[in-house]
């Protein structure tokens, strides 16, 4: 089975040096957009690809200690900007999202989740497991803003990791193993553990059979696997596995070299948002 669509978001952004993205750039403040994608499935209906920036990111960040994520990372976003208010604005009701697929528990992934009470929550254990019975600051120090967590979250969530590990296609290059989400062949999602522990990215199968690969913050930006920059070594100290992101970076080079019909988005690069302002929708 293949997706029907997938529509790229903007739910705002925050910013940080280049330099620590991509270690040959400037100190300059660059914008780090919050991508969200939604998809259409032709049984299961729309499905949410994170939840990016909403109202609840500045609630949860207004005291210490997760107000210093908002120091650490100043955000720029409007309400307007929630999926919530744009996919009512294109007339899906929240309860339409049937499932949230999480890619990892920081707070510009997990702010919007409180908007959509009765949409089930699919993400890796192992990237839960890892937050899970930390304190409000230990989440914090993992870039996690447990505010922003429903309370009946654990009732609603389906670990996709549970699923047989699969041999994936030769056309995934280096991502050799994955899972397969819905059990249809819509989604397969490969373990991307290096920014944080559990994170995971999603082989979007469409109709017209194309592979959109949204690898979440393996990268914050294309040319760091595209050059085969690594970040800075400032960025080992957000990275839950600096060996690991390392060696995400290259499968990404080495797969967008392989494979240069598998369109690669980041969650964070620039290059996405040009492609959300130009309307780019796949189908």
């Amino acid at each position: 089975m293949k997706m029907k669509s997938l529509k790229l978001y903007d739910t705002g952004y925050c910013t940080h040096p280049e330099k620590i993205a991509y270690a040959k750039g400037s100190w300059k403040q660059i914008r780090f957009p919050a991508t969200v994608g939604l998809l259409q499935h032709p049984t299961l209906g729309y499905i949410l690809f994170d939840t990016g920036y909403a109202g609840h990111f500045k609630e949860a960040t207004k005291s210490f200690p997760y107000s210093v994520y908002a120091k650490l990372t100043p955000v720029h976003f409007t309400e307007d900007q929630s999926m919530k208010q744009q996919l009512l604005l294109e007339g899906v009701q929240p309860e339409d999202i049937t499932y949230i697929i999480i890619s990892h528990f920081h707070g510009d992934h997990t702010a919007g989740l409180l908007d959509f009470p009765t949409a089930k929550i699919l993400t890796f254990a192992k990237a839960y497991e890892d937050i899970k019975k930390r304190s409000k600051f230990g989440a914090l120090l993992k870039g996690c803003l447990k505010d922003t967590l429903p309370i009946d979250l654990e009732q609603r969530m389906i670990f996709i990791d549970h699923n047989p590990l699969l041999k994936l296609s030769p056309a995934y290059g280096k991502f050799e193993e994955g899972y397969d989400v819905f059990g249809d062949g819509s989604l397969f999602a490969v373990d991307l553990t290096g920014h944080a522990t559990g994170q995971f990215g999603l082989f979007v199968q469409l109709h017209s059979h194309k592979i959109v690969f949204l690898c979440a913050d393996a990268v914050w930006l294309s040319k760091t696997y595209q050059n085969l920059v690594l970040p800075s070594k400032i960025a080992n100290l957000l990275t839950s596995d600096p060996k690991s992101y390392r060696k995400n970076i290259e499968k990404l080079h080495h797969l967008s070299q392989a494979s240069p019909e598998i369109e690669i988005v980041p969650t964070h690069c620039e290059h996405t948002w040009d492609k959300i302002k130009a309307g780019v929708y796949y189908e």
